[in-house]
């Protein structure tokens, strides 16, 4: 075994759960905060107030070696040891990262009198926000495993550590929007369905809603959980594929929990990809005005993006997903090992994803993607892992703050304006939703250039990443005035105006209203280059 490091915002736990967690293993417990008060022979607020900062972070990374060449051991880390990034590479090198994640108010409620931390002297509610969203990327990046400790004690916290360690790990995600509920990612937890549903929500008889193709590669396994845990199974199983979120297969589906004897008390397991879960929530919301869903997601695309965040609906004629409701799961259970074997169009379209989120989530997260390409296109499970867990944690924050995308979470539409027009002009089905959504990037940097002055670079490195991860351009995507009208008619606009997420550098993004003549003259030019 190597050393343990835990990491994250001061108030997290790192020293209770390091002296428990030490006690388990039988190993040796370092507090690097400690260590240094020693070694100065001064508490940490007078090193701060005495010394600065920097000199203190020069302490910081000299008992961070020291524990390091020592024999190993549980290393319970400051707050701010990721900002350096010889810290960061030490610890990967070194050992095992185990972020423990906690919300700034949390913390700060944790910590009680913040007299003696120096760093959120004055509003310390205010700057614990500051200080954690400007590290949380770094945290994320570093971490072999993140572990929730919001509204959890630290025994479970350290059960959920030696699962991780130990190699059986499953990591749980929380989401707090209209409820709270949890995203269980992890090899394996398919198996455990029937278990979640029960605990989740009570319900003894579920309609299982699948598709064609993952109920001959998935459903049994999933039906034989559910029966396991004393729940009686009600099948519903639509045909694969984009065409299956219609009114007449919503009617179809809505006639077959009436006939198999659904009630209030029961609930839906959706079993599949975007399409399932989309139509499936829908469903159980309109239901007898709300049944609880529970989202088994078994795509990239969907484990990252769809199945979090409770948006449900199907496609009119007039574009995709211009009816549904916001329907928030009771769980997701995300089985990252059943995602080795999805087909290369439906990697891509989870890949697309991927980076639309680094992007959104910084620095950090984008340089990862580019560094570890090699390991993500052989779907290396412990990057694979990592990647669902980031995703997901990145939409449970960003949902729990806006849940009906009345301000933050637009940001998730990026690339989506133009992809979903694309979608409509060539047709569902016609072209990938993943290819039609990096197009749909690749122009948002172009405009983001055009009317912001955001440098070609940023648009350049985009593209690369996506090229790096095979997505394909496409090689028709249909012309600038019918992608326009089909813009228009997109559910994000407001007064008629068409409006764009554009990110201007990993990380930062705004969204912006963008005339008519702005965006056809771009298009032509865009198109024109192709």
């Amino acid at each position: 075994m190597s050393h343990i490091f835990l990491i994250g915002f001061m108030g997290a736990g790192k020293s209770t759960v390091g002296r428990m967690l030490s006690q388990r293993l039988g190993l040796p417990l370092a507090d690097l905060d400690l260590d240094i008060e020693k070694r100065r022979g001064l508490q940490i607020r007078d090193i701060f107030e005495t010394d600065g900062e920097d000199a203190f972070r020069e302490l910081e990374n000299d008992a961070l070696n020291a524990a390091c060449l020592g024999p190993d051991s549980v290393i319970a880390c400051g707050g701010g040891v990721v900002l350096r990034d010889e810290n960061r590479a030490l610890m990967r090198e070194c050992g095992t990262v185990v972020y423990l994640a906690v919300s700034a108010e949390e913390a700060v409620a944790r910590i009680g009198d913040t007299s003696g931390r120096p760093l959120l002297a004055g509003d310390s509610a205010g700057m614990a926000r500051t200080i954690l969203d400007a590290r949380l990327s770094l945290y994320r990046a570093t971490a072999d495993h993140v572990v929730d400790t919001t509204g959890r004690g630290a025994s479970l916290v350290v059960e959920e550590i030696l699962a991780a360690v130990s190699g059986n790990s499953a990591s749980t995600v929380a989401v707090q929007a209209s409820h709270r509920y949890d995203i269980l990612v992890g090899v394996g937890v398919l198996d455990s369905t029937g278990a979640i549903v029960v605990e989740a929500t009570g319900a003894r008889h579920v309609a299982l809603v699948t598709d064609a193709n993952v109920w001959g590669l998935l459903g049994a396994r999933v039906e034989s959980s559910l029966v396991a845990a004393g729940i009686r199974v009600s099948r519903v199983v639509v045909p694969a594929g984009e065409a299956s979120k219609s009114w007449s297969e919503a009617e179809r589906v809505l006639n077959a929990f009436a006939d198999c004897g659904l009630d209030r008390g029961a609930a839906v397991v959706a079993l599949g990809g975007g399409v399932v879960g989309d139509l499936a929530g829908f469903c159980a919301a309109t239901y007898m005005r709300g049944l609880p869903v529970v989202h088994v997601p078994t795509t990239l695309l969907a484990q990252v993006d769809s199945s979090i965040g409770g948006k449900t609906g199907v496609d009119l004629a007039a574009g995709k997903n211009l009816a549904g409701v916001f329907w928030q799961p009771t769980a997701v259970v995300s089985d990252t090992g059943i995602l080795q074997t999805l087909p290369e169009s439906e990697w891509q379209n989870g890949l697309v994803e991927v980076v639309k989120t680094a992007l959104l989530q910084g620095e950090a997260e984008v340089a990862r993607l580019e560094r570890e390409t090699a390991r993500i296109l052989s779907r290396d499970e412990r990057v694979l892992g990592e990647i669902v867990v980031s995703c997901a944690r990145f939409k449970a924050e960003v949902v729990s703050g806006d849940e009906r995308e009345a301000g933050q979470r637009e940001c998730l539409n990026l690339g989506h304006t133009l992809g979903h027009a694309i979608e409509n002009v060539v047709g569902y089905g016609s072209i990938s939703h993943g290819v039609a959504v990096a197009e749909g990037m690749r122009f948002a940097a172009r405009l983001a250039e055009r009317t912001l002055g955001v440098s070609p670079q940023t648009g350049d490195r985009i593209s690369k990443l996506l090229d790096a991860l095979g997505v394909p351009k496409s090689d028709d995507i249909g012309d600038a005035k019918a992608l326009n009208r089909a813009m228009l008619a997109d559910k994000k606009n407001r007064d008629a105006v068409v409006r764009f997420v554009l990110v201007t550098a990993p990380g930062e993004w705004t969204v912006r209203p963008v005339d008519d003549d702005t965006l056809v003259d771009t298009l032509d030019e865009w198109l024109a280059e192709r």
